[in-house]
């Protein structure tokens, strides 16, 4: 049995088109019915559906592709970064840096280009350079310009059915639900219903005709007397009202600040620093060889020439050249390979919160000492659930003489359940250059499954002994952005940075329920 309610006029317009047309589709509906506009029409038809005044006879969905943001930047350019890339490399460049001269697109487009040619295959990059593999003309990129890009620019209707699976994959990569202002496509579902009325709704419809209903009492009403024969229509006083919003922290932000505070109450010493480093101290302090494939220009951002870093005192980087080339005064071999100061200097976007210990250990830490940082990092990476280009890290040492690995795993328990609140953890061996032993922790997310959560380890004595440390150190980089997520209930890394303001608003976070792990449960 229908519920007894009133007829919205919208509702009765629709009501008393379909009694006189009958069956009909959502087009004809919208192009010749009484109701104002679309938005007012498919308000009243779910209202009237789930009413159950009106029926669906039949539903059809069609997915269409349009061009976003990105993809209407690259139609005015008239190439897209991944075929521009390869003419460039067809015409004799042999680096991503050469080719990101061209200011046709900005560098991280062209580092995007990079990366989605080296996935398909079609590039190889060696010591000589970046090579072509097969012909540009039959890359699924000339596939997506010819089927897509062109006939979209002529002002075709695009429908997803008609286009190879190849092409399809690619734009549903690249159309994305969230982050749509740098989206290159924007693939649509329109549906086509047709409906009809159904017996109820032309009871109600004649009900409706045959009874003057009142919505809003006026001082004209009042006056000729005309609301004592009428009907009133009813209200809903249990319908909450529209909310008004007041300012508030961004929840990334409170969930970031009470980390903050929390290491500070446990007695650390906050770290902090630029987010433009140079290769020094984000790699070759931290025992990394200058031809590890991190340093690859796809995986860290080099800024424009022109930009400096303040480099170190040169008796430490000589020491640090010493311990990369033949292992130093460390016992080691080192990497076996001649240091290069120019690249040493590079400016980059730091791309690992460990540039801040290394910064740390040089700059005459206490002993003992426990230090932290909350760092913003910057590596290529394709967007997904789990990955952003730019990150957060929360980073920290503990300097002692008795400091050790067990101390470490204690550490990371405490991280584990107090700041990611996780019921489920582990801890598996790595592999980093600086550290040794090291450890991943794994933090399990009930809906994306078990994630890495960062790495951790004892730093090796290339990393100490130059920078002036002749105890044990432990350190850690962990996700904070990974760890937010099972924090704050949400299931997509990029509902932390989402633009969308009703989103933003239904994620609660509440500072003082936060890192208190599996304490606060049952809380």
């Amino acid at each position: 049995m229908t519920e007894e309610r009133d007829l919205h006029p919208l509702e009765e317009k629709l009501l008393a088109y379909l009694a006189e047309n009958g069956e009909s589709s959502d087009a004809e509906i919208i192009e010749r019915s009484a109701l104002p506009d679309e938005g007012s029409y498919r308000r009243a038809a779910e209202w009237l559906l789930s009413r159950e005044l009106i029926r669906e006879i039949s539903r059809d969905e069609e997915e269409f592709v349009e061009l976003g943001p990105m993809g209407i930047s690259n139609l005015k350019a008239g190439v897209s970064p991944e075929l521009a890339m390869l003419r460039e490399i067809a015409g004799g460049a042999v680096s991503l840096q050469e080719i990101q001269k061209n200011t046709i697109f900005d560098s991280g487009r062209w580092g995007s280009a990079f990366g989605s040619l080296m996935k398909t295959g079609i590039l190889k990059k060696d010591a000589d350079g970046i090579h072509l593999i097969g012909e540009p003309e039959e890359t699924v990129f000339q596939k997506i310009w010819d089927l897509v890009y062109e006939p979209l620019s002529a002002g075709n209707e695009l429908k997803m059915e008609r286009l190879p699976a190849d092409v399809v994959s690619i734009l549903r990569e690249r159309s994305p639900q969230r982050g749509k202002s740098r989206a290159e496509f924007a693939v649509n579902v329109v549906v086509t219903r047709i409906i009809d009325i159904m017996e109820e709704g032309r009871k109600a419809l004649r009900e409706a005709q045959e009874n003057v209903t009142i919505g809003v009492m006026t001082p004209e009403i009042l006056a000729d007397g005309s609301w004592k024969n009428a009907k009133f229509r009813r209200y809903q006083l249990d319908i909450p009202p529209s909310q008004i919003h007041t300012g508030r922290l961004h929840p990334y932000r409170q969930f970031l600040d009470t980390v903050r505070k929390r290491f500070m109450a446990l007695g650390f010493t906050e770290m902090r620093g630029s987010l433009a480093e140079n290769e020094f101290w984000n790699n070759d302090a931290l025992f990394m060889p200058q031809v590890h494939p991190a340093r690859d220009i796809h995986d860290v951002y080099y800024l424009n020439e022109g930009i400096e870093v303040p480099p170190p005192e040169r008796e430490l980087e000589k020491r640090v050249a010493e311990v990369h080339e033949n292992g130093g005064n460390t016992g080691g071999r080192g990497w076996g390979y001649s240091f290069s100061r120019e690249q040493s200097l590079q400016a980059i976007l730091r791309s690992q919160g460990t540039a801040l210990s290394a910064r740390a250990m040089a700059s005459n830490p206490k002993i003992p000492g426990k230090y932290f940082g909350i760092a913003r990092c910057f590596r290529y990476d394709q967007v997904d659930s789990t990955h952003l280009p730019d990150f957060f890290q929360v980073e920290g040492i503990v300097l002692g003489e008795h400091i050790n690995m067990r101390h470490l795993l204690g550490l990371l328990k405490l991280f584990a359940e107090e700041i990611a609140g996780a019921s489920d953890y582990k801890f598996l061996p790595g592999y980093f250059p600086f550290t040794e032993p090291s450890v991943e922790m794994h933090i399990k997310h009930p809906v994306l499954g078990w994630v890495e959560g960062g790495g951790a380890g004892l730093f090796r004595p290339e990393v100490c002994q130059p920078l002036g440390i002749d105890v044990p150190v432990i350190a850690w980089g962990l996700g904070l952005d990974r760890m937010a997520m099972l924090a704050m209930g949400l299931e997509d890394i990029r509902d932390l940075i989402t633009p969308d303001l009703s989103r933003l608003r239904g994620i609660r976070v509440l500072p003082d329920r936060l890192l208190k792990g599996k304490a606060n449960e049952n809380a």
